[in-house]
């Protein structure tokens, strides 16, 4: 762990006001509250959209067990801990290559024998799926939720994150779902698009990665899946708890979360 260089998993954490970052994470971060002083809010937007996705993949669409590619730093609102207070026997498995985000994890969850860590690339699913790991606590001859919270706009095209997720959604069970929150690019000429070309720049220089993308090649990322309502939306619209009290800052915008289902034909 080289924690003189900014990574993904420490700069959400020092947008979310945590305390497991240093600082070259708060530099990344800086600068991008300098793009948008309510870039932090975006963050908690994207926590709050996890909890209530998960609390309707492990409620209403009564899910036992979930594949989460997106392990990040301890938080209150983890994916496990959000599916256990709805079914405390609900399997939780993290996916990371993240040194520090492992070594947390594997201190937090030693004696969780319903929640497990595993250090693969999530970007390479066969890698993923044959993982001893995954294939030990999680079935997949039956449903299962699939997580991509703001992992796949770290994933550069030449990597193809759309071949990736074909190949995830294929080895899915007809009733499972996928949950995804990516950066969008609204488009040369569209208000907003300066503002998240320079939040790409500043990932890419501070993490080395980021490539926020037109919605429909976010939505190549759900391939043959039938989204959830209200499709792919702001995350903070994606069936708030409550009603907004104010305008949208401009990452929140720009940050988009979907729900989508695997069809049984």
């Amino acid at each position: 762990m080289d924690t003189n260089k900014a990574s993904i998993t420490r700069v959400h954490d020092a947008l979310l006001g945590g305390k497991d970052h240093y600082a070259a994470d708060k530099a990344v971060r800086d600068r991008l509250c300098a793009i948008d002083p309510d870039f932090p809010v975006a963050a908690q937007d994207t926590r709050a959209f996890l909890s209530r996705a998960v609390r309707y993949l492990v409620g209403e669409a009564g899910l036992t067990q979930l594949l989460d590619c997106g392990l990040g730093l301890p938080i209150v609102d983890d994916t496990h801990r959000v599916a256990h207070q709805i079914n405390p026997e609900c399997m939780v498995v993290y996916v990371s290559l993240d040194q520090f985000a492992l070594s947390h994890a594997r201190r937090l969850l030693a004696s969780n024998d319903r929640a497990h860590v595993t250090e693969v690339n999530l970007s390479h699913a066969d890698r993923v799926l044959a993982d001893p790991v995954v294939s030990k606590y999680l079935d997949f001859s039956q449903p299962i939720g699939l997580l991509q919270i703001l992992t796949l706009h770290h994933v550069p095209d030449h990597d193809d994150p759309w071949l990736t997720m074909q190949q995830y959604v294929d080895a899915l069970a007809p009733g499972s779902y996928v949950v995804l929150i990516h950066f969008l690019d609204p488009g040369p000429g569209y208000e907003l698009a300066d503002t998240i070309a320079r939040v790409g720049e500043v990932y890419r220089a501070g993490v080395g990665t980021g490539w926020p993308r037109r919605a429909e090649r976010i939505m190549d990322l759900l391939p043959g899946l039938e989204l959830v309502e209200p499709g792919l939306v702001p995350v903070g619209d994606w069936r708030p708890d409550s009603p907004r009290t104010g305008p949208l800052g401009a990452m929140q915008r720009l940050v988009m979360g979907a729900v989508a289902r695997k069809p049984f034909s």
